[in-house]
């Protein structure tokens, strides 16, 4: 007999299975090759909103394609209810007279994160399309399942940033480039954004944070269906298609260098991981690239007389403790004379990062960056009676932050620059606070972003760094001459030019 919880189950199961709004497509063509495509939904977005996306991709496929659109409970899938909706939908495509083992699926948004850990083990199944989605870190090079990504440049949900970080790990590091790029090809697709997957009523959360698209709801679903079917054909044996894939991939590749870049000058922990106390070695990040910039900005003196090596350590450990050093001197008249420092730095990101949702900044909310004072560094050239409260005495953090931003600026691409310079909400620096010449003070009190307005009433965001700093002449000899910064990272400064600093007036 069953018990009572059980019984319940079942009846609600049925009720759902009753009340399911179910897409269900026949195709457009008989006389080419058969698969099935299955769409599941993402949250708030019903089955029947993806019909013309799906309309678009049946319509110009050489596929006899057949698609199935499960509409779950509160238009949400989740693990509990994924498995009935497919079997759902495959029951009812095989009584509409589907007969063909080619299975492709497609998530979008969440349905995207959601197919792809039902998909995990599945290896029989021909391919997973991800749209405005992504495959998880934790797939990174360990899925079974030929996977297309494709998401919008303006795509305020599943940020381009995290589409970057994508291409990275199964295109630039592939151990087989050319074949991941029909693989695993990862596209962007300029101009869209995150709902144009779908039509119709736009839910509440997706009006609040999407961005506003610059191509048509048309050209967007004639530009996703071209990819779909490319990629669809070439896994069902059509090898012809596969230079147009590969085109798409490799303009994508140009559009986000600007992104990998600024990433790279991170020393973004998600690329490769930091050292920390490891051996060196290519399987681990060993410093971060702009805080050698930042102590060169600190010093005052230009490259060809300075020479940083960045670190990556946590900050507050102290057994052992990690400690910016001066390692030579050089005197006044020597001309080619180059002094060598070592920094200590530490990426810190926002504590929901390890969720993995490109729903919140992938870039590090601060960089902790450990560096010798400009009055250390004039000292060990040559200078004498060097006044502390002259060289360090100004917001010297200010302006290592104030030369992230421009050189975000500088390094984005042409387009995007001139949408935010229209539309953006500039970034702003603030003078230094501190110093907090207390260790844990300095490390646990963040970088300050504010939301605010500049005297003219224009909406900004205003930066302020916390920062440590301590004469050549202290009295602990071993924290004499330090002049620690949080700093804004020059991919944090990147994120917010192509991304959030839009949301307030291009939404």
């Amino acid at each position: 007999m069953y018990s009572k919880t059980w019984c319940e189950f079942l009846v609600c199961a049925a009720l759902t299975a009753a009340l399911a709004n179910d897409v269900i497509l026949t195709p457009f063509k008989k006389d080419g090759s058969e698969a099935t495509l299955i769409i599941i939904q993402g949250v708030g977005i019903s089955a029947e909103q993806y019909k013309p996306l799906a309309n678009a991709i049946q319509s110009t496929s050489f596929l006899s394609l057949w698609v199935g659109i499960p509409d779950f409970p509160l238009n949400t899938a989740n693990p509990l209810v994924i498995d009935g909706g497919v079997q759902r939908v495959l029951g009812a495509l095989k009584a509409k007279g589907m007969n063909t083992s080619s299975l492709f699926f497609a998530g979008h948004s969440q349905g995207g994160i959601i197919i792809q850990d039902y998909l995990n083990n599945k290896s029989s199944v021909a391919g997973l399309l991800l749209m405005g989605s992504f495959l998880q870190r934790k797939y990174n090079s360990l899925f079974p399942v030929p996977t297309l990504v494709v998401s919008g440049e303006l795509d305020g949900l599943c940020r381009v940033t995290r589409t970057m970080e994508s291409y990275y790990h199964w295109i630039l590091h592939s151990d087989n480039v050319t074949r991941s790029m029909t693989e695993f090809p990862v596209v962007i697709v300029l101009g869209m954004n995150h709902f144009q997957f779908a039509s119709g009523d736009v839910p509440l959360l997706v009006k609040e944070r999407d961005l506003k698209a610059e191509i048509s709801p048309d050209l967007a679903h004639s530009t996703v269906a071209a990819l779909v079917n490319t990629f669809m054909e070439i896994h069902m044996g059509n090898v012809t298609m596969q230079p147009h894939l590969v085109q798409a991939v490799k303009d994508t590749g140009n559009f986000i260098q600007p992104l990998l870049k600024a990433y790279e000058m991170e020393g973004f922990y998600h690329f490769i991981p930091p050292c920390y106390d490891q051996t060196p070695s290519s399987n681990c990040t060993v410093g971060c690239p702009w805080t050698a910039v930042g102590q060169q900005i600190m010093s005052g003196l230009d490259m060809t007389h300075i020479h940083d090596t960045d670190a990556f350590h946590p900050v507050d450990q102290i057994n052992p403790v990690h400690l910016p050093h001066i390692y030579n001197n050089c005197s006044l008249n020597q001309i080619n004379c180059v002094l060598n420092v070592t920094t200590v730095s530490q990426n810190a990101y926002g504590m929901l990062d390890s969720l993995d949702t490109a729903f919140f900044e992938t870039s590090a909310d601060e960089i902790r960056a450990k560096m010798k004072s400009r009055q250390a560094v004039m000292e060990a050239t040559g200078h004498t009676d060097v006044d502390f409260n002259k060289t360090d005495g100004g917001s010297l953090c200010k302006l290592i932050n104030e030369a992230a931003y421009e050189w975000a600026l500088n390094m984005s691409g042409t387009k995007t620059v001139e949408r935010f310079q229209k539309f953006g909400e500039p970034m702003v620096m603030g003078e230094d606070e501190g110093p907090y010449n207390v260790g844990p003070l300095w490390i646990w009190d963040p970088l300050k972003y504010k939301h605010t307005e500049n005297s003219s009433g224009q909406k900004i965001l205003l930066v302020q760094s916390v920062m440590l700093k301590t004469p050549t002449q202290y009295y602990i000899p071993v924290s004499a001459g330090f002049h620690y910064c949080k700093l804004l990272s020059p991919a944090r400064a990147m994120e917010w030019i192509y991304i959030d600093g839009l949301r307030a007036h291009y939404h």
